[in-house]
């Protein structure tokens, strides 16, 4: 019976040890959010897509791209006089007109508390007025390559016209992830604003992420490898999520949208997205191009190469390389290395393929596809100098073919004497056509003459 006992609890004890995957393996299909996107943050493979590029509400999901726009064109350090004019729907950190903050805490007040006045302050501030800040954000968006993206406000507060899709926010915030401010701010679970002006206990925000902090009389969804980002909330865009989360070197990005309030309990989308972490950690592999098979170079015809080139003109082209992999889920690694054959490559040159090149220089990109997905794009690099063909081995040639230059001069300058003395040749030349053509024109006088006179002599 003790044996009994004893190899029980063993048991019970490693089970407790096994990951989640092990007691109920997790399929992504079965989750009912309308709007999901799970991406590789370091390279912006794709692991897992779900109606990801179809237009949705982002709500406060927006506040990534203001953080991102105050962090491009204003410091932290500048102190902010809050206008007449207030925000004052949905969250809010309750500022009050006229009341003073730094940026950093009023950056603080947008990303944790979810403030829309904060946001509302921060787009005042940078700009002058919310439209020419949101100017920037859909400038920005463009920039990024978010195609699907319209932005009307800075902090999400629904509009039909303020729009985006998952795709398009897993590009922004692996854009926004890069920057180290950005990344601080957004994996703080709590921050405090010391006194302004108009409170006088300042404010103590708390992030409303539940991936990273969790009050102490909640139930806590708080995930260890979790890094950030943003949570959003509105009747129209249901229950929002961005998150990141950062485990063995792997650095992945979840979009979960649309999750109707009233039919999706609020936390279901952090409960789902620890568990897609899970999924996506477990699942992760990757693949370098050597591993694929896949040439290192690439030969070119360089047409107007110098005769002198020892190699006639061809060109060897390296692709770099470096630092490139392919990522994503590990049946579609090894699916693709079965068919490494299968990859298809298209070449954008960023110049023409003539000389002069010179060694090093990126003549373009070479991107690499399987089945109609691209894997990753690499620089074409030339391999060396081709010089380009020359009329003239002169490096000073004479300004007049009459004008040769000397040896004591360099070259640099023809020699008068020359030149007359060429042109007197000539004259000469001229001179004895002209004698030699007079000749022949009385000679044929002549002879004309002499038939005329013998014909008449005969017709007598």
């Amino acid at each position: 019976m003790k044996r009994f006992v004893t190899a029980l609890l063993v048991l019970c004890l490693a089970i407790s040890f096994l990951p989640a995957a092990a007691h109920a393996e997790f399929d992504p299909d079965k989750v009912s959010t309308p709007h999901i996107v799970l991406m590789d943050a370091d390279t912006g493979a794709i692991l897992y897509q779900k109606n990801a590029r179809d237009q949705a509400y982002p709500a406060s999901t927006t506040k990534i791209m203001t953080a991102i726009v105050a962090l491009e064109n204003a410091d932290l350090d500048d102190q902010v006089a809050v206008g007449n004019s207030v925000e004052t729907k949905g969250s809010c950190m309750e500022i009050k007109p006229g009341e003073k903050f730094s940026l950093r805490d009023l950056m603080y007040g947008m990303m944790l508390k979810s403030g829309n006045d904060a946001a509302r302050a921060i787009a005042e501030y940078v700009s002058g007025s919310q439209d020419s800040f949101v100017a920037l954000m859909n400038e920005k968006a463009q920039s990024l390559g978010m195609t699907g993206t319209h932005f009307v406000k800075p902090n999400g507060l629904h509009k039909d016209d303020h729009y985006t899709t998952a795709y398009d926010m897993a590009i922004l915030t692996q854009y926004a992830m890069k920057n180290p401010t950005f990344r601080e701010i957004v994996k703080t679970g709590s921050y405090q604003v010391k006194p302004t002006n108009k409170h006088s206990a300042g404010f103590l925000l708390e992030n409303t992420n539940k991936l990273i902090y969790t009050a102490q009389d909640k139930e806590s969804f708080e995930y260890r490898y979790a890094t950030g980002v943003k949570t959003g909330d509105t009747p129209q865009a249901g229950r929002c999520l961005v998150a990141a989360a950062t485990k063995n070197g792997i650095n992945l990005i979840l979009v979960l949208f649309g999750d109707l309030e009233g039919k999706i309990d609020g936390d279901y989308r952090f409960e789902n997205a620890a568990k897609f972490f899970d999924w996506g950690f477990a699942n992760y592999a990757t693949v370098t191009p050597a591993e694929l098979g896949l040439p290192s170079t690439l030969e070119k015809s360089i047409t107007n190469a110098s005769f002198e080139d020892d190699q006639n003109g061809q060109l060897i082209v390296n692709i770099d390389f470096s630092d490139k992999k392919v990522c994503g889920l590990s049946d579609f690694i090894n699916e693709l290395k079965a068919n490494a054959a299968a990859i298809t490559t298209s070449e954008t040159l960023d110049r023409a393929l003539v000389a002069p090149i010179e060694a090093g220089d990126v003549l373009g990109t070479i991107a690499y596809q399987y089945d109609g997905q691209t894997l990753f794009t690499a620089n074409m690099v030339a391999s060396r100098s081709v010089a380009e063909i020359t009329v003239s081995t002169s490096d000073n040639p004479s300004p007049s073919p009459f004008l040769i230059g000397s040896p004591g001069d360099g070259g640099k300058a023809g020699s008068p004497w020359v030149f007359w003395l060429i042109v007197i040749i000539a004259l000469l030349l001229i001179l004895v056509v002209l004698r030699v053509l007079t000749l022949k024109k009385k000679a044929r006088r002549r002879a004309a003459r002499r038939r005329r006179t013998a014909y008449r002599v005969y017709r007598r």
